[in-house]
C-alpha cells in the first residue's frame, strides 16, 4: 500500500458495514488482504473471523504469512470446502455444507462472537458468494448479517473485485453497506466520503444546500417542471 492510500482506512472500524473494493489485477487478492490489515491496524479489536468464500482456510493462512500479514487471532468459516468434494481439515474451523447455507453462516458468526467477544468478520470474496445465489436473497442476507453484526457492536468487511458484477447489482450491494471504500478510480478519499453523505443526506441537508450533488439535483429538476408548466401554459393562451 502507498502512503496515499493509508489514511482512507482510519476509522474504517467504526462504519460497522463497510465494502472493500478493488480493480482486478494480478495482485488484487494481495492488496485486499493488506486492505483488511490495515483496516484492524491500531484497533482494540483483535478477534478476526475470515469467511472463506474463495479459498479453504489453510490456503488463506499460507498466503497470509507468506505476505507477512500475521493477525493476533484469527478463526475460519468455511463455506466451500464440503462443495468442492474435500475433506474438512481442522477442527477448530465450523464447516458449512455449502456456499449458501446461511443459517450455518449466521450460527457460527453468533457462536464465535459469543465465545470470544468484540470481532471483526471478514468475508473474502463478495464476488464468489454472490455468485451462488440470487440477487434477491443475496441482498436479504447481506442486510441480516450487517444488523446482526452491528448489534454484536463487531464490524463486517466484504472484499471483492471491482467491476465483476452488473452496474444494478453493484448500486443493490452498495446499498446495503454504511460505508464503501472503492479503489478503482483516482480520488477515492473525496468519492467515499461522497459516496457515504448521499446515503445519509436528509431532505434538510438538500434544502440546506448541505449537499451539493443533491441540491444541484433537485434545483434542476424544479426548474424543469417550472419551465414545463409555463410552456403549457403558454400553448393554451395562444389556443
Amino acid at each position: 500500500m502507498t502512503s496515499r492510500k493509508n489514511k482512507p482506512f482510519k476509522d474504517i472500524i467504526s462504519k460497522e458495514s463497510v465494502l472493500i473494493s478493488f480493480p482486478f489485477s494480478p495482485s488484487t487478492e494481495e492488496q485486499l488482504y493488506r486492505a483488511v490489515y490495515e483496516s484492524i491496524g491500531g484497533t482494540e479489536i483483535k478477534n478476526i473471523i475470515w469467511v472463506c468464500y474463495q479459498q479453504p482456510p489453510d490456503t488463506v493462512k499460507n498466503k497470509l504469512i507468506f505476505h507477512s500479514l500475521i493477525f493476533p487471532q484469527i478463526q475460519f468459516i468455511d463455506m466451500i470446502t464440503q462443495i468442492m468434494g474435500l475433506a474438512p481439515g481442522n477442527e477448530e474451523t465450523k464447516y458449512c455444507i455449502s456456499p449458501t447455507e446461511y443459517n450455518c453462516l449466521f450460527k457460527s458468526i453468533d457462536e464465535l462472537i459469543e465465545k470470544n467477544g468484540r470481532s471483526v468478520i471478514i468475508m473474502d470474496n463478495l464476488n464468489a458468494m454472490m455468485s451462488y445465489d440470487t440477487l434477491e436473497r443475496i441482498i436479504k442476507t447481506l442486510r441480516s448479517l450487517n444488523n446482526r453484526i452491528t448489534q454484536s457492536k463487531s464490524v463486517i468487511l466484504y472484499l471483492e473485485t471491482t467491476g465483476a458484477c452488473g452496474i444494478q447489482t453493484a448500486v443493490a450491494v452498495r446499498s446495503t453497506m454504511n460505508y464503501v471504500l472503492d479503489f478503482n478510480e483516482g480520488g477515492n478519499d473525496k468519492k467515499d466520503i461522497e459516496w457515504e453523505r448521499l446515503k445519509k443526506a436528509s431532505w434538510k441537508d438538500v434544502l440546506t444546500i448541505n449537499t451539493p450533488i443533491l441540491s444541484v439535483m433537485v434545483m434542476v429538476m424544479f426548474l424543469t417542471v417550472i419551465f414545463l408548466v409555463a410552456l403549457l401554459l403558454s400553448i393554451l393562451v395562444t389556443r
